[in-house]
């Protein structure tokens, strides 16, 4: 018997039921992981009414802004890289995450997440986005940040009480340009 002529009618399984070649693991979805451990944690610090006053001190890092090269604020680095047209909804989405980060930021594990986000974010932009940028046109900057930072974020923290949608990682990326962490213009 040929192994693609396996028959699996009535066949059942506790997850995906696969004939053969699932490469669709995804550990960091795993609710045992540590975004999913947070998100239960989150969970019972709500449910007890558990608040926390202060940032953590991986939060607070962005609090202070950062300018090694003079252009501050969301507005003057997209003016610079060419891209005024982008200003107006960068403020919006970038309003969507400061009441986002006001709502969750009373709990200690939604500060948790919003670090690793944050920073995950800001790592991913330095890595895959502004090496390209003076070199390559807008278009090409947005299908990298849509790529590698706001699809890669959505599908690590998409789920559960925390779940994350493409408009507040594209506000995380845009509050973070207003701090200075990230920027579009070549240095």
């Amino acid at each position: 018997m040929d192994r693609n002529d396996v028959n699996q009618r009535g066949a059942s399984a506790g997850a995906n039921l696969v004939g053969r070649d699932d490469n669709s693991v995804n550990i960091m979805l795993s609710p045992d992981g540590q975004i999913g451990l947070l998100v239960k944690q989150l969970d019972r610090e709500i449910h007890a009414d558990e608040l926390r006053e202060q940032w953590i001190d991986e939060l607070q890092f962005f609090e202070e802004p950062y300018a090694p090269d003079g252009v501050k604020g969301l507005e003057a680095k997209l003016t610079r890289c060419g891209r005024p047209d982008k200003i107006q909804m960068a403020l919006r989405q970038k309003e969507l995450f400061v009441k986002f980060l006001s709502k969750w930021s009373l709990y200690g594990a939604a500060q948790q997440l919003l670090a690793l986000c944050l920073h995950r974010i800001q790592a991913e932009f330095d890595t895959h986005v502004h090496p390209h940028c003076g070199s390559v046109d807008g278009l090409e900057i947005d299908r990298i940040v849509a790529e590698k930072v706001v699809k890669a974020v959505v599908v690590e923290y998409g789920l559960g009480t925390f779940a994350l949608n493409h408009g507040l990682v594209m506000g995380m990326t845009y509050w973070l340009a207003d701090r200075c962490y990230v920027r579009w213009h070549a240095a």
